[in-house]
């Protein structure tokens, strides 16, 4: 996945973007792809490579979760044990 490579980098070969890494993965969950769901909601909690925003993360990662991401579940777990979300 291209929008990986952008994430985290390959030394000497890929810069790390995380702008770049946040639009690919914005247009991959636009398609419904549990994993970049799962990504751009981390992108928008983390503030990688956009505003923080988590608002509009939450949905992201119910979608991933309700796709079967394993990832995205257990994050809705943390953020219901911390009382950031409500289910």
């Amino acid at each position: 996945e291209l929008a990986g490579v952008y994430y985290i980098g390959i030394e000497g070969v890929v810069e790390e973007d995380p702008v770049t890494a946040f639009q690919l993965f914005e247009r991959a969950a636009e398609q419904d792809h549990p994993a970049a769901s799962f990504m751009l909601a981390d992108c928008l909690m983390e503030g990688e490579g956009t505003a923080k925003d988590l608002a509009r993360a939450v949905p992201l990662l119910y979608r991933a979760a309700d796709s079967g991401h394993r990832y995205a579940r257990q994050r809705i777990r943390e953020l219901l044990a911390n009382k950031v979300c409500k289910p």
